[in-house]
């Protein structure tokens, strides 16, 4: 399982693009991109592109890991979000430079609550969908628009994109879907909860609690999004080799849970 670290930009390609002229815009290289977008023979003529095709661009040297998405003509945040299965108001939430979700400017960069997947040898999607705990169609949904992307065969090196578990009020950036987690394990991602509270809790899959609840407290409280971060405590050994990462609220009103987000993870 292969989760990159790092930058990624998806850039829809424009009349007069080419791989060269990217490489320069977003501090990547041409082999980079021709990787990550199979842009090699059998599939297309070497280094070609097209208008309105999708591209994931991976920047050469990053500080953060991050997917950025560039604004295209006729975008919405409605339509983005469901691209990328994610709320429209947390989509916005994430951003700090969207101002007003009715006002998005032309090539202007948002982040957008996904991770990069470089495809190994033997991979299926299917397989994929399993390890990761991440549905087929969202994936699908995702990777619309890519011309060498398809559903039935992956090549190895392209790089797909993978919306993060999420609900309305909270998405989970780390640990990544599907990695595998140990003791005092980092936790991170945005909410907008109540006074800042944010719960999780580790379980296996034999429904053995390996992390109690616990909370962790995010730096805004709603009806802003504000980043939270931890360390997840085992406190009990798995007694299986995955288990799901539990991430929610409580109803300040009946102690229910809300807002669940279930982080597919294996164990070390």
């Amino acid at each position: 399982m292969t989760i990159m670290f790092g930058t990624h930009i998806i850039h829809t390609v424009q009349p007069g693009d080419t791989v060269y002229h990217l490489s320069v815009q977003y501090e990547s290289t041409v082999e980079a991109i021709a990787r990550a977008n199979a842009l090699y023979p059998p599939f297309v003529d070497p280094y070609v592109i097209y208008p309105n095709q999708v591209l994931v661009i991976p920047k050469a040297i990053s500080n953060e890991t991050a997917t950025l998405y560039v604004i295209q003509q006729g975008d919405t945040i409605g339509a983005i979000s469901q691209r990328f299965t994610s709320d429209p108001e947390l989509l916005v939430g994430i951003n700090i430079t969207i101002q007003n979700p009715n006002f998005i400017f032309l090539y202007q960069q948002i982040q957008v609550p996904a991770v990069i997947y470089e495809v190994e040898t033997g991979d299926s999607l299917a397989l994929v969908s399993e390890r990761l705990g991440i549905s087929i169609q969202t994936i699908i949904e995702a990777n619309t628009g890519r011309l060498t992307f398809s559903p039935d065969v992956l090549y190895a090196g392209m790089r797909l994109i993978i919306p993060l578990p999420m609900s309305q009020n909270i998405v989970v950036t780390q640990p990544f879907p599907g990695s595998v987690i140990r003791d005092n394990q980092l936790i991170s991602g945005y909410a907008r909860a109540f006074e800042a509270n944010v719960l999780y809790r580790v379980v296996d899959d034999n429904e053995v609690v390996v992390t109690e609840e616990t909370f962790t407290t995010a730096d805004y409280g709603a009806p802003s999004y504000g980043r939270f971060r931890d360390s997840i405590p085992f406190d009990r050994v798995p007694t299986t080799n995955g288990g799901v990462l539990q991430v929610y609220t409580r109803s300040a009103k009946d102690g229910s849970v809300q807002d669940l987000v279930q982080v597919r993870v294996w164990f070390g």
